[in-house]
């Protein structure tokens, strides 16, 4: 149900920064950076808790807060406010997927919750599958952007169907089961080494994906005069790509290895962004973004069965916190970046932001070379 939110929250909340409120391109920056590090704060503050206090009871807190400020978001046009809420509220955190394909705090304590009970060689498929279910809610949110503008509807009126959302999923997550894994410590204590190898690759892939992928939507219109509408069709064409790649990579890692995966996909994810800079019109942009989001997010249960597996037990929700805060706080610089760009140099985002995730399979080698053959 929050995933379904975040199919449209990321295509629609940059839009209503810029022509409801008026902010300037700056401004829409500054407020998406500063959102973006709270949540990547939030996220490494409750990763900690949740695996000190309970990853139950700090999910249904997480949901709790969503539907609050999901609620409230229209009703203040006050931007330190807007930016607590989008912030708080994960607004930034998803990329064109729900809570297990995002950064935020919902993904770092969901994927150690489903870690509980999987044994380790079926963790990448287990976590595909729930990614893929996660994509295809996040699918039809996208979809249901043009949808409400056929029928001359609000469109920004979908963050109360958010807040509806977030209640009910909030409600439900009563009957989860707490499995009682606590970590002694509240601070990691066990896995701190390879906590920090596995969190500084997230750095550049961060800052990269930062600089395009929460003003996708007002770049896409800067470039291509594309409609909210045309903008949230792609989303939801990504999203159908990302399904197919989330079925396919968990197989191939089983005979390839889960390290090359990572790496193979995440070279190629650079690789076509760095060529939608090149894109003469929106219909090969939109086809190099659909390759990016496949390679991109299709290994992505992948990496998080390497993260869980590289890790103590007791501290797995703490480690997606600390990868997150690193890939978080790095990405908030990236809208900051955007936002001085797209005055006047606006179509050379994709190419720098390209260039700059390069870096990020280049560092996951170096750190885990050792496992490079592993499968």
């Amino acid at each position: 149900m929050v995933s379904f939110s975040y199919g449209y929250l990321i295509v629609i909340l940059p839009l209503y920064l810029l022509y409801v409120l008026h902010y300037p391109l700056i401004i829409v920056g500054s407020v998406l950076f500063a959102a973006m590090l709270l949540n990547s704060v939030m996220t490494f503050i409750l990763g900690m808790a949740a695996d000190h206090y309970g990853r139950k009871y700090v999910l249904m807190i997480l949901y709790l807060v969503f539907a609050v400020v999901s609620l409230l978001f229209l009703y203040t046009r006050n931007v330190y406010l807007i930016t607590l809420f989008a912030g708080i509220g994960s607004f930034t955190a998803g990329s064109t997927g729900g809570p297990i394909g995002s950064g935020g705090p919902f993904g770092a304590v969901q994927n150690a919750v489903i870690a509980e009970e999987i044994e380790k060689k079926k963790l990448p498929k287990i976590l595909g599958y729930a990614a893929i279910i996660e994509m295809m809610a996040a699918m039809a949110g996208s979809f249901i952007i043009p949808l409400v503008s056929s029928f001359h509807f609000y469109i920004y009126d979908l963050f109360y169907v958010s807040a509806a959302f977030g209640f009910a999923s909030f409600f439900t997550s009563f009957f989860m089961k707490d499995f009682g894994v606590r970590s002694k410590k509240f601070l990691p204590s066990i896995s701190y080494r390879n906590i920090a190898n596995l969190s500084i690759p997230t750095i550049p892939c961060g800052l990269g994906s930062g600089m395009i992928l929460p003003v996708l939507a007002v770049w896409l219109e800067f470039r291509y005069h594309s409609s909210a509408s045309t903008v949230g069709t792609l989303f939801g064409i990504i999203d159908i790509a990302v399904v197919l790649s989330l079925l396919l990579m968990p197989r191939v890692a089983k005979y390839v290895g889960r390290l090359k995966i990572i790496v193979i996909s995440r070279v190629f994810a650079s690789l076509s962004l760095i060529a939608v800079a090149f894109s003469p019109i929106f219909l090969v942009a939109a086809g190099l973004l659909v390759l990016r989001g496949a390679f991109a997010m299709g290994a992505v249960p992948v990496r998080q069965s390497f993260v869980m597996t590289n890790v103590h037990e007791t501290e797995r929700a703490s480690t997606n916190g600390a990868t997150s805060l690193n890939r978080n706080s790095a990405s908030a610089f990236g809208p900051l970046i955007s936002g001085f760009m797209l005055s006047d140099l606006y179509a050379y985002i994709p190419l720098v932001g390209g260039i700059i995730t390069m870096a990020d399979p280049i560092l996951y080698f170096v750190m885990f070379k050792d496992q490079w053959n592993e499968k």
